[in-house]
C-alpha cells in the first residue's frame, strides 16, 4: 500500500456504503436524518483522503453527499473513486443533464430490470433491486451499513437486509452503524457481532451498535481500515468488478462471473 498523510493508505479498499435516511415516520427522534448523513458525509470523505473507493446503491438520499465529498477530496485520481450501481427501473428515467452529474465524479453501472413494468410493479421492483444488489456486493469487499428504510409491509424487502446477507455470504466485513436508527438498528437487536467478521473489539462493536456519536463511529471503522491485518486480509476479495470489462470477474484466471455479470445492463465510466 502507498503512504499518504498519517502513513496510512486505504488504496484497495472498495467500501460498500449501504443504508439511507428512514423516512421521517420512522424516526426515533427529532433530526435523525442529520446524525445518518454527517456520518456519511464525514466516513465517505475519510475513506477518500487516504486513497479508498465508496461503492453506494445510488440511493438518493446519500448519493448527493458522497458525491460532494468525492468532489472535494479525490477529484484527480486515474480511476474515479466511486462506484454508483442502478437499476434500470430508474436509471432509464435519468436525463443527460443528471447522468452527467453522476459520471463526471463515479462510475455508472446500470443493471437490468427483472419483470414488467417499472417500480410500481412490486414483484417487479423486488427482483430488479435484487438483481441490482448482486452486483453491489460483489463490487465491494468491505461493507458500512447505516440508518436504512425500514420495512413497508411484507411485500417490499428490507433493501439494506438483503445486502448485508449477501456480503455475509460473500465473507466481507461489515460494521454495523446502528445507533443512528433506521433498518440498521433493528437488524442489530438479532446480531452477533462476532459474525459480523470484522475483527473489533466486543467493546468496539457494542458502541458502533448503540451510539449516536458520529466522529467516534467513523474513528473506530477507520482505525481498524487502517491497521487491522485480518480486515485486510479478508478484503483481498478475488471476484470483483472490472471497470474496464465492465462484468464481475475471478482476477485468479480473469474468468467472468457470468451469475452477476448477466445483470449488467450498461455502464459509463
Amino acid at each position: 500500500m502507498k503512504a499518504t498523510r498519517l502513513d496510512i493508505s486505504l488504496e484497495g479498499y472498495e467500501v460498500g456504503l449501504s443504508g439511507a435516511v428512514p423516512e421521517p415516520n420512522a424516526w426515533s427522534e427529532p433530526a435523525m436524518d442529520r446524525a445518518i448523513l454527517e456520518f456519511v458525509a464525514l466516513f465517505s470523505g475519510t475513506i477518500f483522503k487516504y486513497g479508498g473507493r465508496i461503492i453506494h446503491g445510488s440511493h438518493p438520499t446519500f448519493t448527493p453527499v458522497i458525491l460532494r465529498q468525492a468532489r472535494l477530496h479525490a477529484k484527480d485520481r486515474p480511476r474515479k473513486p466511486v462506484t454508483l450501481v442502478m437499476s434500470e427501473l430508474w436509471a432509464e428515467r435519468l436525463d443527460d443533464e443528471a447522468k452527467a452529474w453522476l459520471t463526471d465524479i463515479a462510475e455508472f453501472v446500470s443493471t437490468k430490470r427483472v419483470g414488467e413494468g417499472g417500480p410500481e410493479v412490486t414483484d417487479t421492483r423486488n427482483r430488479s433491486l435484487s438483481a441490482m444488489r448482486q452486483v453491489l456486493v460483489r463490487s465491494q469487499n468491505v461493507m458500512v451499513a447505516v440508518g436504512g428504510k425500514m420495512p413497508r409491509g411484507e411485500e417490499i424487502m428490507p433493501g439494506l437486509q438483503e445486502e448485508i446477507d449477501l456480503a455475509e455470504k460473500k465473507g466481507i466485513p461489515r460494521f454495523l452503524i446502528a445507533g443512528m436508527g433506521g433498518f440498521s438498528a433493528k437488524y442489530a437487536r438479532d446480531v452477533l457481532p462476532a459474525s459480523l467478521k470484522n475483527g473489533l473489539s466486543a467493546e468496539d462493536n457494542a458502541q458502533l451498535l448503540s451510539t449516536t456519536d458520529v466522529s467516534a463511529c467513523v474513528s473506530i471503522v477507520f482505525g481498524q481500515l487502517a491497521t487491522s491485518e485480518q480486515v485486510a486480509q479478508s478484503a483481498l476479495q478475488p471476484v470483483k468488478w472490472n471497470p474496464d470489462l465492465h462484468a464481475i470477474i475471478d482476477h485468479r484466471d480473469g474468468t467472468i462471473d457470468i451469475e452477476a455479470s448477466q445483470y449488467v445492463f450498461a455502464c459509463a465510466d
